[in-house]
């Protein structure tokens, strides 16, 4: 990686906390907008991947926390996706996903459940929830857990949306239960990586804690301020984000 200047470190903290702020008001750890600010800043892949697990693992954590504390989390929903997911994101960790189509599609994928989540659906009460089927959250578990692994991301960006399209949870309790997702797959992700995941770069090792106070005040308006549109239309914007990410970058 090429050396950092004293200005370049102060923006890459700068928009760690910004990224982790934003992202944790929704119950993710930030992986995609990491990745993102590190290959603008031109860290190296080998380096930004593990830097954005680690804080991804710091900053959902936090906000699981603040969630599950808040009463926005079920068990029951997250113990067979977090089962499923947690063996195949280590797997997908030690495989290597390349292809700007793939790119492409996900992003635009994205940008449609952003524009769904937000504005292109009315309100059908928020408690209007039916019960999750063991087989299908398995197979959910198992593919995002996978996807998550390829990609190094914690896969809250997909299964958020996806808890709350299916309706087997209201929107905040299904950010709680992807910020929990996150840490498992993350955790799994890193232990995928073996060596790889000891990085020794001080800005890098200065994130983890600027993505702590980002996600400090982030789960601040998730948790207590936001309402339920507002929490989705922030997802919105999250997802969108990601995919921007994606669409430009190609990976």
């Amino acid at each position: 990686m090429p050396e950092l200047n004293t200005l370049t470190v102060v923006i890459l903290l700068a928009a760690v906390g910004v990224v982790a702020c934003l992202y944790s008001s929704v119950g993710h750890g930030g992986a995609t907008g990491y990745l993102a600010v590190m290959a603008l800043l031109g860290v190296t892949p080998a380096l930004a991947r593990p830097g954005a697990l680690w804080i991804n693992c710091v900053v959902a954590s936090i906000a699981a926390w603040r969630f599950h504390r808040a009463g926005f989390f079920d068990w029951k929903v997250f113990a067979p996706l977090a089962a499923a997911s947690i063996p195949l994101a280590w797997l997908g960790s030690r495989l290597h996903l390349e292809g700007r189509a793939y790119a492409v599609v996900l992003g635009l994928t994205l940008l449609g459940a952003g524009w769904m989540l937000g504005w292109g659906h009315r309100d059908a009460g928020e408690t209007a929830t039916r019960p999750a089927r063991s087989p299908v959250a398995l197979a959910t578990g198992a593919t995002l857990g996978l996807l998550a692994g390829l990609t190094g991301i914690g896969g809250g960006v997909f299964l958020t949306p996806l808890l709350i399209f299916l309706r087997w949870t209201p929107a905040k309790t299904a950010g709680g239960i992807s910020a929990l997702f996150i840490v498992v797959n993350s955790v799994a992700g890193l232990i995928g990586l073996g060596q790889q995941a000891l990085i020794a770069q001080p800005a890098l090792l200065a994130a983890p804690a600027m993505g702590a106070a980002g996600a400090l005040a982030g789960t601040h308006f998730g948790v207590i301020r936001w309402n339920a549109a507002t929490f989705r239309r922030v997802l919105a914007v999250v997802l969108w984000i990601a995919a921007a990410k994606l669409l430009v970058t190609g990976k």
